[in-house]
């Protein structure tokens, strides 16, 4: 286990407790299954997994509780063969290489002198070595390129399926995203007519999935704060060829009651930045206490201002990527403190229910099920 913030593995352990140690190994490993949510107005579920069997020979599963969830076993871990040349890639390059994918361009910080045809491993910032790859450029040529592909990887650490290379991703047929964040639009049961406010949207995986749930009849107001974020969603709706009952705003969700006071919306999903360490898998963690406390104190502005514009009885999902005490449990104990909120108990299928002070949120962890690391919360405005 690499080196960690001392504050944050404390803030960690009054989750975890004694099993802190092993949930943070875990972190360093991906999940056993690799999950992607089928676009059913376009195809069944069923129908995709035989396509991807036949066409391509990847044994796809549809998970027993979220019928659009199929779900591909990953392979590993894989011993990679040391050699005298190296790429070293950045932290989300690494990460991605690590489960099969090639080495491009952005992700490359530095090289050794190599020909093109040479073997070379693709190592981490840290270190870490996570492929065997072979240069499909000299080494002279990849310190100029900004963009392309720079050497092709035969043998990761672990081996999932080139899903966003497949035709049928680029055809729209579905959208690669955890099981968890695929519960979050469940929860929020998006209906016919409702109009439902969708907080730092980008890229768009829970818009676009709230939607398909709703077959186009709800009204989606999704906001991000850059041109850029919102051309993701866009991106993935046109992708998806999804009905576009939908308006896209740019701005800062933090300050929606004043730059969309008109808004009244049914229910709202709040799914802020945070330190992400439920991600998996990692090839270090570099995150800080500071950090989670920056995104804490950050996360509750988008409660604040979400709650301005819900309507009373309305409902608020607030979500994390994250498997911190300080942006979960206390950030939605401050939310209810502070706001007219009331925790709503319900069934989550695969989270662990977990009760703390006055409220209760549906957890997902390595522990649980072999999960990436994921909170909810569940709230109903009074």
């Amino acid at each position: 286990m690499t080196y960690l913030d001392p504050e944050i593995y404390n803030d960690l352990a009054r989750v975890y407790g004694s099993m802190t140690r092993h949930v943070i190994r875990l972190l360093y490993m991906p999940c056993r299954r690799y999950y992607i949510r089928v676009n059913t107005l376009r195809i069944e579920p069923g129908d995709l997994i035989d396509l991807l069997r036949e066409k391509y020979g990847i044994k796809a599963y549809q998970d027993r509780y979220v019928p659009e969830a199929i779900y591909i076993n990953i392979e590993g871990p894989f011993k990679i063969p040391l050699v005298d040349k190296r790429i070293v890639v950045d932290k989300p390059a690494a990460e991605s290489i690590m489960l099969g994918a090639n080495v491009y361009a952005p992700g490359v910080m530095e090289v050794d002198d190599f020909r093109k045809g040479d073997e070379v491993n693709v190592v981490a910032p840290n270190g870490r070595v996570v492929a065997l790859a072979i240069a499909k450029v000299d080494s002279r040529h990849a310190r100029r390129l900004d963009r392309g592909l720079v050497a092709e990887t035969i043998i990761s650490e672990y081996k999932a399926p080139p899903i966003s290379e497949l035709d049928e991703y680029h055809e729209g047929l579905f959208y690669p995203q955890s099981l968890p964040a695929m519960i979050v639009s469940r929860i929020l049961e998006p209906r016919p007519g409702e109009l439902i406010l969708d907080c730092c949207a980008a890229p768009g995986g829970k818009t676009t999935h709230m939607i398909q749930l709703s077959r186009g009849l709800a009204k989606i107001f999704s906001i991000d704060r850059s041109y850029g974020k919102a051309l993701k969603i866009i991106e993935n709706i046109c992708r998806l060829r999804l009905p576009r009952n939908i308006h896209i705003h740019v701005g800062d969700a933090r300050y929606i009651h004043e730059d969309v006071p008109m808004i009244r919306a049914d229910k709202a999903l709040i799914d802020p930045p945070c330190t992400a360490l439920g991600v998996r898998p990692k090839v270090y963690i570099d995150k800080t206490y500071k950090d989670a406390l920056n995104n804490h104190n950050y996360q509750i502005q988008f409660i604040r201002s979400a709650c301005k514009v819900l309507k009373e009885g309305g409902i608020l999902v607030y979500s994390t990527c994250t498997i911190t005490f300080i942006e979960n449990e206390l950030t939605a104990l401050k939310a209810v403190k502070e706001l007219r909120l009331r925790p709503v108990e319900i069934d989550v299928p695969y989270a662990k229910k977990v009760y703390y002070d006055d409220i209760v949120l549906y957890r997902f962890d390595p522990l649980i099920n072999d999960m990436n690391g994921y909170c909810i919360a569940v709230f109903k405005k009074i």
